[in-house]
């Protein structure tokens, strides 16, 4: 799956134009969007695609990938997300002092159920598999799961 959605997320146009569009005889509700002059639909699953034997299938989807040239493990893909944003533990393990920061006025609203004030903002050599970009990521002081949260469109 995984590897699926890396490819997707690489080429979604190609993608896209794969994916077939529900009739109404397939009981299609979801809203349609319009790309490149064509119908695509929304993925959705039905009450029996939830019926799992324990209860992991709302769990994010990982990925592994570099920072520069180290190994970074838990980096969430967010296509809603505004922001990329990076934990301060983080840029310790990478051994980015944080004079390397550039100021930010920015205030980030609605991540962890509130709003937070970053530390600074910092451009990044980032790679998942074949894809690679310079991601603007904004430090915060927060406790998160994951280690890297990369917004689809936020580039240097």
């Amino acid at each position: 799956m995984g590897e699926a959605l890396s490819d997707a997320l690489a080429d979604s146009e190609s993608f896209l134009m794969q994916v077939p569009i529900p009739t109404k005889e397939d009981g299609a509700s979801c809203p349609r969007y319009h790309l490149v002059q064509q119908q695509v639909p929304c993925i959705t699953f039905t009450p029996e695609d939830m019926l799992l034997k324990d209860n992991r299938h709302d769990m994010p989807l990982y990925y592994i990938g570099y920072i520069g040239s180290t190994l970074i493990e838990r980096i969430q893909v967010d296509p809603r997300s505004a922001l990329s944003i990076i934990p301060k533990r983080l840029l310790y393990f990478l051994g980015i002092p944080l004079s390397r920061l550039s100021t930010t006025t920015t205030t980030i609203y609605g991540f962890n159920a509130g709003s937070s004030h970053p530390v600074g903002k910092i451009c990044l050599r980032c790679q998942i598999r074949d894809l690679k970009s310079v991601v603007m990521c904004y430090d915060i002081e927060a406790d998160m799961y994951y280690n890297l949260l990369l917004a689809i469109l936020d580039p240097c």
